[in-house]
């Protein structure tokens, strides 16, 4: 599929384009990559919805995971962190700021972090009418009210799918919750996501983090569940690139290199991470399939992106857009209003 996509995007290009592709396909080994993707029984290219179909529905919710399913993602992407009474729930940010009222709800606890509220506290939080505000064309009267899920609900959305799609797990803020790999690969193993003894459902099963030692607690606890090293310029500075790679394959099976986006917007470290660059050149997929490791780009949303990584060899992109990403790799144009009617948000 990878190859329609590089078609499509090379078709009437001249002899110059069209030779740049074909030295972008070179230098990023695809080759490797799908050996690779074979011999671990992931789809390549992979489409991971990111905190869900998260442009269409605020993001980590009910929706947003039903939505992603429904475009038939491969993955369902989220982030764990635990409560201070040791529930597991999906939220990405340190505090609840950005994605709740919480500001009405409890003031003066705006930028607490997760860990310092109950999961009682956090039910009574609204997580969906911010996006109706931030986002009026998007905006669904259904969202409102939309409340923090509990990892076990986006088991349930995962396993009650036609296809099943996978799930890719990170570790967010590890550091901060002592033994939640621990409890996270019981949590699984205990619903048949990982087997007695260690094995995981083939590849549908990914663990990531941007916290090497969280990987390394993972790889001791389920060592036959893939892995993957999230980097971004932070971590690329503090080391060189092929200090990455090789931390990468030493912890797992896959290394996640930022894209365009990241590399050009406004959160990127220009005092940490030095002179703005993209991970998804060629030259560094290349190097990585070289090492051994599955190449999966974050966060990845244009179709013209999509083409380049593409054409770059990676293995499968992160997406807040995966009805795009769909389309954009050989599948039809999604029936969107259906689909919302089917899973009850219309």
């Amino acid at each position: 599929m990878w190859l329609k996509l590089v078609i499509g995007g090379v078709a009437g290009a001249s002899l110059v384009g069209a030779a740049l592709v074909l030295m972008f396909g070179l230098l990023g080994r695809p080759w490797d990559g799908r050996n690779l993707a074979e011999r671990l029984g992931m789809p390549r290219p992979a489409i991971i919805a990111h905190r869900g179909a998260s442009y269409l529905a605020p993001e980590e919710t009910r929706p947003a995971f039903l939505l992603a399913r429904e475009l038939g993602a491969s993955y369902l992407e989220f982030d764990i962190q635990r409560t201070q009474d040791g529930v597991l729930v999906a939220l990405h940010d340190d505090d609840l700021s950005r994605t709740t009222n919480i500001a009405e709800i409890f003031p003066g606890r705006e930028r607490d972090t997760v860990d310092t509220f109950t999961y009682a506290e956090l039910q009574r939080l609204d997580a969906g009418t911010w996006f109706n505000l931030r986002h009026p064309a998007r905006a669904r009267s259904a969202f409102r009210d939309l409340k923090i899920l509990r990892i076990e609900q986006i088991l349930e959305i995962a396993e009650s799918g036609s296809p099943r799609p996978g799930l890719y797990i990170e570790t967010k803020a590890a550091h901060r919750y002592a033994g939640i790999e621990r409890e996270l690969v019981q949590l699984l193993t205990d619903r048949g996501w990982i087997q007695r003894g260690g094995a995981a459902m083939g590849a549908r099963l990914v663990f990531q983090s941007f916290e090497p030692d969280s990987l390394a607690r993972l790889k001791d606890l389920a060592p036959d569940v893939p892995r993957l090293l999230l980097v971004d310029e932070v971590m690329a500075s503090e080391a060189s690139w092929d200090g990455l790679v090789a931390q990468a394959a030493a912890l797992g099976q896959g290394i996640g290199t930022w894209g365009a986006r990241w590399a050009l917007g406004p959160h990127w470290s220009k005092k940490l991470g030095g002179a703005r660059y993209v991970a998804t050149w060629p030259w560094y997929t290349g190097r990585a399939h070289r090492a051994g490791l599955i190449v999966h780009c974050w966060t990845v949303d244009d179709r013209w992106e999509m083409w380049m990584v593409a054409a770059g060899g990676a293995d499968g992109i992160f997406t807040n857009r995966p009805e795009v990403a769909r389309a954009a790799y050989g599948g039809d144009a999604p029936d969107l209003p259906r689909l919302w009617q089917r899973i009850g948000y219309p």
